[in-house]
């Protein structure tokens, strides 16, 4: 662990770790290790409170997403799950709501999320770590849209996520038939950006982490919407909102630095203002 230059000064609701691992970066670990960090309600909700509450964090310009013991998130839990056949369409609607609340999340807020990924990432897990923006694994992560499995669909954002991410025909071959991708192979499929040992997974993803927040947080995070947008617009919407995102960024602290520090032969020190 490096120096901590902050606190995150707040307690976490739900099975949900937060801490300070180096200047700007914020850890968030899902705390199950015994369901394999799958998803109840507490850890769902948790979730979404807590990368909103790190996203207003002044200090915070970057988090890492991983979970605690061999596991980063094995996907809903069966034997605590908030969502039942019998019932009524709207309460099942609600409940659903939870687990897309958290994909929904990560893609809105401005802080880069780089997912750890450390073990099993399945279901709802895989969805989640597919959120984030990036993705690291060790040699013992395993990625599944696993959903066909049981009978379903990937209900919380995999079949929105994977077409971008890899193309519709190779989605469609990871959801229709379950297939889970091990190690290198999340790697060769475009889907993560390395693959590591397991003891040197969390250090490589704050490596990244430190890099992502040592870049100036609001261009980084009009950058993030400008990119998680772009799939839903046609090109006149697409520079419309890059002119008001450059407009925004010219206003900023950080620009005049940058500008300054360009002329006078130096780095830049960026203030997220």
């Amino acid at each position: 662990m490096t120096d901590t230059a902050f606190d995150i000064g707040f307690e976490t609701n739900g099975p949900i770790r937060v801490e300070a691992t180096g200047e700007h970066i914020a850890r968030v670990t899902y705390d199950r290790p015994d369901a394999m960090n799958a998803y109840n309600e507490a850890l769902l909700r948790g979730a979404v409170e807590t990368f909103e509450r790190l996203d207003d964090h002044e200090a915070v310009r970057a988090i890492v997403l991983t979970g605690a013991g061999d596991a980063f998130c094995a996907g809903v839990d069966l034997n605590d799950m908030p969502l039942r056949p019998e019932m009524e369409f709207v309460e099942y609607e609600t409940g659903l709501e939870l687990f897309q609340d958290v994909v929904r999340t990560i893609r809105s807020i401005g802080t880069p999320v780089v997912a750890a990924v450390n073990g099993y990432a399945l279901g709802a897990g895989s969805d989640t770590a597919l959120a984030c923006d990036f993705r690291v694994v060790s040699d013992e992560a395993v990625l599944g849209e696993t959903f066909i499995d049981v009978g379903f669909v990937p209900g919380d954002g995999g079949a929105f996520l994977l077409p971008r991410l890899i193309g519709e025909a190779r989605a469609k071959e990871l959801i229709f038939t379950g297939r889970r991708l091990a190690g290198a192979e999340i790697v060769d499929w475009d889907l993560a950006r390395e693959h590591l040992s397991p003891d040197r997974l969390l250090d490589a993803a704050e490596e990244f982490a430190s890099e992502l927040a040592n870049r100036p947080p609001i261009a980084l995070a009009q950058s993030k919407h400008l990119i998680n947008d772009s799939f839903d617009v046609d090109l006149d919407r697409a520079l419309d909102d890059a002119t008001r995102a450059q407009r925004i960024c010219s206003q900023t602290h950080d620009h005049t630095e940058a500008v300054a520090a360009f002329r006078e032969d130096r780095e830049p020190e960026f203030e997220g203002r």
